[in-house]
């Protein structure tokens, strides 16, 4: 489940990425980071893991009726990396206005899929969007990676549903398909 961000954003976020890969490069040439693409750029609700067709269907079901949390607006705002001091593992932008909106999204969302699928993490909630996944630092540090870059606007979007996405993968990346969609409420 992920909301999507919308053209502006991934632009923004697209051009942040661009700034990122030069700036690895120009630091630690040995870094290994993934950039995720401007097209597959997401704040996920939840993360499902596999599912078979049937259990696929239930889950479906499950998010058919309109959520009880009101639509929102939700900004996209500054970087920082999991984790915030040590070599990073995750580059991210930040939320700054809708954060609770979604908290309230994410909960609504793990009360109706809980009974069908358990967590594939049990970690608190923390949402985020991923810009990159550090595959090997090789001495890449946070405060030198994101220098200037810890409140670079990215921009807002309305949130007026959330999306289930069914990711399939391949040698070029993960390849992700709308499959279902849960509205939230529009009182």
């Amino acid at each position: 489940m992920a909301v999507d961000v919308g053209p502006d954003v991934q632009r923004a976020a697209s051009q942040v990425i661009d700034d990122l890969k030069r700036r690895t490069e120009r630091v630690v040439s040995r870094a290994r980071v993934t950039w995720v693409k401007s097209e597959q750029l997401h704040l996920t609700v939840r993360f499902i893991g596999h599912v078979d067709p049937a259990l696929g269907e239930k889950i479906r079901a499950a998010l058919a009726a309109p959520l009880q949390t009101r639509a929102f607006d939700l900004t996209i705002e500054g970087t920082g990396t999991f984790p915030p001091k040590r070599p990073p593992r995750v580059v991210w932008a930040g939320i700054t206005t809708g954060l609770e909106n979604l908290r309230a999204v994410e909960r609504e969302v793990r009360e109706r899929l809980d009974h069908l699928v358990r967590p594939a993490e049990e970690r608190d909630y923390h949402p985020h969007l991923t810009l990159g996944r550090v595959k090997n630092p090789a001495g890449l540090r946070p405060t030198v990676l994101l220098e200037g870059l810890e409140s670079v606007p990215f921009g807002s979007v309305r949130v007026a549903a959330v999306t289930l996405f069914e990711s399939r993968l391949s040698s070029s990346g993960p390849t992700y398909i709308a499959i279902g969609r849960a509205e939230l409420a529009h009182i």
